[in-house]
């Protein structure tokens, strides 16, 4: 999706409109597979409905504001490998709500982690871009998504859940593009394009799958094989775009990569946030 998005940029879209529009197609979409499958329906408590619109409405509004303005100060690598260490970070929020209790692999990976955040941002002791800082906020934003809306996701299925948390976070983007004039729609074609690709692909294909594959292999193995997406990210990004890593960044991306393989493998709560994801 970063690639996407990116090119997406290049002809013209804006973030706030790409996101609108993102949401709300798919908000329609996933409502139309839904309603033909005979799954579409209300959650049976309002407290339930209320923590979903919640959900969409604010905290993956803002984290989809900081990731997809990440892109426009950070190389489609950085971002990626930023984002993917959620994992880890939910692992800590787990145990700091008394969730799950940390072992010593565990405690190994975060600290694993975080030497390999300190060398994909900053290997040589500069200041942190505006890009970084907007990454890692998205990583925090979206571990709070996930432990926010794990209880509700033990009742409802995640793909109904998504299609709440769409709607309400079109609801926000609209009313924000609204209130900004940000939202305008004359693209080009190719813009266009890379927002169905978005659209499509990267959401409603992406969420579909994903709960299929959820339901064959369990939580985990799904989890581990979703690490797949930075490590495409950052390739396509380098024949793409020509982005570049250091030899110290591509050292802290695999510590990342290796952290979260680990605290999946050995102690990311699965159980608790088979989550509505999007990003």
């Amino acid at each position: 999706m970063p690639i996407f998005a990116r090119l997406a940029y290049a002809e013209g879209v804006g973030v706030d409109e790409l996101l609108f529009l993102r949401f709300l197609l798919s908000f329609i979409i996933v409502g139309v597979i839904l309603a033909v499958s005979r799954r579409l329906r209300l959650p049976k408590s309002r407290a339930d409905l209320l923590m979903l619109i919640v959900l969409g409405a604010i905290v993956y509004f803002v984290q989809s504001t900081l990731y997809f303005n990440s892109l426009l100060y950070s190389p489609v690598p950085i971002v990626a490998l930023l984002l993917y260490t959620y994992p880890v970070f939910v692992t800590i929020g787990a145990f700091m709500l008394g969730w799950e209790k940390i072992s010593k692999l565990l405690a190994g990976a975060f600290i694993i982690a975080i030497f390999g955040l300190l060398l994909v941002t900053n290997p040589f002791g500069n200041p942190l871009g505006i890009g970084v800082i907007l990454a890692l906020g998205s990583s925090i934003v979206y571990t709070i998504y996930i432990l926010s809306g794990s209880q509700v996701l033990r009742r409802i299925n995640g793909d109904l859940a998504a299609f709440y948390v769409m709607g309400a976070g079109s609801v926000s983007f609209g009313l924000a593009g609204e209130v900004t004039k940000s939202v305008h729609l004359d693209w080009s074609m190719m813009g266009w394009f890379w927002l169905v690709m978005i659209i499509v692909v990267c959401t409603v294909i992406a969420i579909t799958t994903f709960f299929m594959g959820l339901s064959k292999i369990g939580p985990s193995k799904a989890a581990l094989i979703s690490l797949v997406e930075p490590v495409t990210s950052i390739f396509a990004s380098l024949a793409i775009f020509g982005n570049s890593l250091t030899a110290l960044q591509w050292l802290g991306g695999l510590l990342i990569l290796v952290a979260t393989a680990i605290t999946i493998s050995y102690g990311y709560p699965a159980s608790r946030t088979e989550a509505a994801t999007l990003t």
